[in-house]
């Protein structure tokens, strides 16, 4: 590993806290449904990062493609989901 690859590394996991407090906070403080979609939006940043950086897939695009489009369903089903619920519950 290179110099400049543990420093991205490290701010790569430095803003991972970071998101990982804004999902704290947003569950938090946001509404339900508000708090459900600010963590599936910070979840797909997080899961960008983690797959370019730390899965090394930074100089593959189909791979990396392919797993943010993986992420991206679950997240629309999570969102779908949620929506559901709260359309039930009124």
């Amino acid at each position: 590993m290179t110099d400049g690859s543990l420093r991205r590394l490290a701010r790569s996991w430095l803003f991972l806290l970071a998101l990982t407090g804004a999902s704290v906070v947003a569950v938090r403080f946001g509404g339900a449904a508000a708090g459900a979609s600010l963590v599936l939006g910070l979840a797909m940043l997080k899961a960008r990062l983690v797959i370019l950086d730390f899965m090394g897939l930074r100089g593959q695009a189909a791979m990396s493609r392919a797993l943010l489009g993986w992420c991206l369903v679950l997240a629309l089903g999570g969102a779908a989901k949620t929506i559901a619920v709260a359309m039930a519950v009124g």
